[in-house]
């Protein structure tokens, strides 16, 4: 099987700007989790070492902060930038050569990124995964890494969680590994740092490709195995609910971005993200299983935009017209492209039918999408959990939970 990446110049380590190896420093007891858990020398400072501070993660010597928590910095980068991401003046495009080079040296500040074997058949697995499954122009996305780090680090915590998928059976409700969150990272970091310094012409697709990995990747931001622990049980200002807030950051990066334009790599899914955009609500309620309407509080003059539940409830019935391991990626992602925006609201607050609907979609897409399976394995019987114990007094509610949770 050959790699889907042509060159391989460089071992999975952290971002350096220098190729001298650093010393090897003995680990002191004092230090915090974070930099253990990194392998690296923590310099002990307090309350947040200068290590953690650099990484974007919240230091954590006490018990009370779980391990590589982004910082209200790190995490503000994609909820709530402040930069300018707007398109500048179209600049001149250098060789092909020169291009490479000056890509990483300048605009990405001399970051360097290695791949060992490993990584290079992590990659692979995942490659191979999208092209039988998916139409995604990975292939042109891969190639695209060899300019942008930060586009291969989110390939790498991508990679790293498709194969945590394939022993997901076996190793039921595992969480992110470390590797997988310091990719994570690191993309947002150096994506971040890089849309401030404006969208070029040239940067178009691979800033669209790493939008689209990252709203992956949020989707997967859930830690530990424990569902009577997880979200609803958790308070919903948590980053578990970072892929809900996601959407309007990402639309923002499409108009930017226009991966429609006829040049673009992502123009052939041009009619898939129409579909992705249409609402199919602008249908009656017929389209609508008789069983939701009461739970929903519907009736025959119940609309889209008169009922925040009502989308919601015509997209979980439209996924009763497919196979459950053969669900079209539009008809999977509607719940969350379509979502009203009070349903969001709903969802944030807790509310019973809005967790429901949540718990319905999980249960009929996670064997069509594996990143929402990974998702669902803890979070769908969180919800089932949340209801049967504070909601048990509602008959219609414990009538619709899936049967199997």
């Amino acid at each position: 099987m050959t790699s889907p990446i042509k060159t391989a110049t460089f071992t999975d380590m952290e971002p350096r700007a220098a190729v001298k190896k650093s010393r090897v420093f003995r680990r002191s007891r004092g230090g915090c989790r974070n930099c253990k858990l990194r392998k690296i020398k923590c310099d002990q400072a307090k309350p947040q070492c200068r290590c953690c501070l650099s990484f974007g993660v919240v230091c954590n010597y006490g018990i009370s902060i779980p391990d590589l928590l982004p910082s209200k910095e790190a995490h503000s980068q994609w909820f709530g930038t402040t930069c300018d991401a707007r398109p500048r003046a179209k600049a001149p495009i250098p060789p092909l050569k020169q291009r490479v080079s000056s890509q990483v040296a300048s605009r990405n500040s001399a970051v360097s990124i290695e791949l060992d074997a490993g990584s290079m058949r992590t990659i692979t697995r995942f490659y191979e995964e999208l092209k039988a499954r998916f139409e995604f122009p990975t292939k042109d996305v891969l190639q695209f890494t060899r300019s942008y780090p930060f586009l291969m680090h989110a390939t790498l915590a991508l990679s790293l969680a498709y194969d945590r998928s394939l022993t997901s059976a076996s190793k039921p409700n595992q969480g992110r590994t470390v590797r997988e969150m310091k990719h994570f990272l690191q993309c947002t970091t150096l994506f971040q740092r890089h849309l401030c310094e404006g969208i070029h012409p040239i940067d178009r697709d691979p800033v669209w490709a790493t939008a689209s990995w990252l709203s992956i990747l949020l989707f997967l931001a859930i830690d530990g195995s424990d569902p009577s622990k997880a979200w609803p049980f958790k308070g919903s200002e948590t980053a578990d609910l970072d892929w809900l807030r996601m959407g309007d950051t990402k639309w923002k990066l499409y108009q930017l971005t226009n991966p429609d334009r006829p040049e673009s790599i992502f123009h052939p899914l041009s009619n898939l993200y129409s579909q992705m955009r249409t609402s199919i609500a602008a249908s009656g309620i017929d389209t609508i299983s008789p069983s939701l309407y009461k739970v929903c509080g519907l009736d025959g003059s119940s609309r889209h935009d008169t009922n925040p539940y009502f989308q919601a409830a015509q997209m979980v019935t439209n996924l009763k017209n497919f196979e459950p391991s053969n669900i079209p990626m539009p008809a999977a992602m509607s719940f969350i492209t379509h979502g009203h925006p009070e349903f969001k609201v709903l969802l944030l607050k807790k509310d019973p039918v809005a967790l429901l609907l949540l718990a319905l979609w999980y249960s009929r897409v996670r064997k069509s999408v594996w990143w929402i399976n990974l998702r669902a394995m803890t979070e769908l019987e969180a919800i089932c959990l949340y209801l049967r114990k504070y909601y048990s007094h509602d008959a219609l509610i414990m009538e619709h939970l899936p049967s199997e949770y």
